[in-house]
């Protein structure tokens, strides 16, 4: 392999969700023949990306060849069978564009895309997996179907499929009664990852309290050999993507600003409508109090009969299901369009660090925090630029409602930093559970959240929001009283005075 195959160069198209960075990237295949692998985070997104390549070359009289390749479609082969069939037939045509899947690129051997252009939309955050397990009186399963040999990392060995055994068909993994293993089942049968686990033997995940820690990170820079790579993401800087590309270090990274082409016209008031104070958590939710903080909301949604679209946590939807004309989607939605007609969303929902994700902690050298910011805040960004804010001359208000003051600002903080100027925090008082002041745990013990600063200052603006309550109210029942011609000038009655 040649030098200039060894060091792979990617451009990444960068900017506010909306800015055109998806149309910049289809308009370049269009634009420039070539044989094209393009993959997205979702297959009902391949498909629009598909239709729309399609146009695009009737429009220009383009000879074109647009096929997807995803697992909706009857096909008795395996998706990697069919992908790497299409890409044999299609290999000496001019111009050709094979649709999948973020899953079926990254299970797909880097080689066989040998001199394949390949254009990923969104960044492939489903390529960096961990996980926790404890395996009990299971671990010989495991020992049965994989080996363990030591690797580069001190303390993690390398988990691979067992040369002399059939691998196991994804029934068998997906009908394991340990659920929590299906995701490493997945990612040691996967050809192109390397899987790490904290065990030199197998039977030392049968220790009491020893849980099994494993992590596997697929980069784009296991791309190597390709054409060219072009990724399209809204927040490609902090992202686990770009510590992955980091943590490879075989990968060129240019990024490029798309925004300056798109530039936004339209000036929406978004209003950012939050619940509570403290923070959610699925956790929390579990929990007396954490549930009827959802009840409070989903009754304030019914009462304003939220007519937006909508999302929350899987395991808290029967808090909300049929309580108000919304449509529900699922949280991840980064790339659609089909929601733009929507002027108000709703984002209940809670994606922090956990204890499945402290090897990605210590193997990226980031913190919690970091993790939050590259997952449940770039899911709410994502979900709520879904709406009509998306369109660059939308002029109208765009409400959104969200759990937390904390998850509100730093919405707000996103949306000012891509250039959005009117963008306001609106307390939902009404809701009831403004107040409400959630537990903290500690060394697995509930004991109460006693900050007096921050108890301070929560009951300050309590009083100041009152006070605004109070002085509106007065205002208006002197607006009441002047309309009918009843209201007093200020000071004592006069029969008060001549007594």
């Amino acid at each position: 392999m040649t030098e200039h195959l060894r060091t792979l160069r990617c451009t990444v198209l960068t900017g506010r969700a909306g800015s055109g960075k998806t149309s910049f990237m289809l308009d370049e295949i269009i634009r420039q023949p070539g044989r094209y692998i393009l993959a997205a985070p979702r297959r009902n997104l391949l498909e629009e990306h598909a239709t729309h390549l399609r146009e695009l070359g009737m429009q220009r009289s383009t000879p074109l060849v647009v096929a997807t390749i995803h697992s909706d479609q009857q096909a008795r082969e395996s998706i990697g069978r069919r992908i790497t069939d299409t890409i044999k037939a299609t290999a000496f045509d001019d111009h050709v564009v094979i649709g999948v899947t973020h899953q079926a690129l990254i299970a797909l051997d880097p080689e066989i895309l040998y001199a394949w252009h390949v254009r990923i939309d969104e960044l492939p955050e489903s390529g960096i997996v961990s996980g926790s397990v404890s395996l009990g009186a299971t671990w010989p399963a495991l020992e049965r179907q994989y080996t363990l040999s030591s690797s580069d990392r001190p303390g993690w060995s390398v988990a691979q499929p067992r040369k002399d055994l059939a691998p196991l068909p994804l029934s068998t993994v997906t009908a394991d009664a340990a659920q929590d293993l299906i995701g490493l089942h997945r990612a040691i049968a996967t050809p192109s990852r390397t899987v790490y686990v904290d065990a030199t033997d197998w039977a030392d995940a049968s220790l009491p309290r020893r849980p099994l820690r494993w992590w596997s990170i697929w980069s784009p820079a296991d791309l190597i050999g390709c054409a060219s790579l072009t990724m399209a993401g809204a927040s490609y800087t902090g992202s686990l993507v770009a510590h992955a590309v980091c943590q490879a270090g075989t990968l060129e990274v240019d990024v490029r600003e798309v925004d300056a082409t798109n530039p936004r016209i339209g000036n929406p008031q978004v209003r950012l409508h939050y619940y509570c104070e403290h923070s959610g958590s699925t956790i929390y939710w579990k929990t007396d109090e954490g549930r009827r903080c959802l009840v409070k909301i989903s009754k304030h949604l019914e009462a304003i009969a939220f007519d937006g679209f909508w999302t929350c946590n899987e395991s808290i939807m029967p808090y909300f299901v049929e309580r108000f004309p919304g449509e529900w989607y699922p949280p991840k939605q980064a790339g659609s369009n089909a929601l733009r007609h929507h002027t108000a969303c709703a984002i209940i929902y809670s994606s922090k660090a956990q204890a499945a994700d402290e090897p990605l902690l210590s193997s990226f050298g980031i913190d919690r925090s970091d993790v939050q910011a590259a997952r449940e805040d770039e899911d709410n960004y994502q979900f709520i630029m879904r709406g009509a804010i998306r369109n660059g001359d939308y002029d109208g208000r765009y409400d959104v409602y969200i759990y937390d003051r904390a998850q509100a600002e730093r919405l707000q903080a996103r949306l000012i930093e891509q250039r959005f100027a009117d963008v306001a925090l609106v307390a939902v008082q009404e809701a009831g559970i403004m107040d409400v002041v959630r537990p903290t745990q500690v060394n697995g013990a509930i004991t109460p959240k006693t900050d007096p600063a921050s108890i301070d200052a929560h009951r300050q603006r309590r009083r100041l929001a009152e006070c605004e309550r109070g002085r509106r109210r007065r205002e208006a029942e002197r607006a009441k009283r002047r309309a009918a011609g009843t209201l007093r000038p200020p000071g004592r009655p006069k029969r008060d005075r001549q007594s």
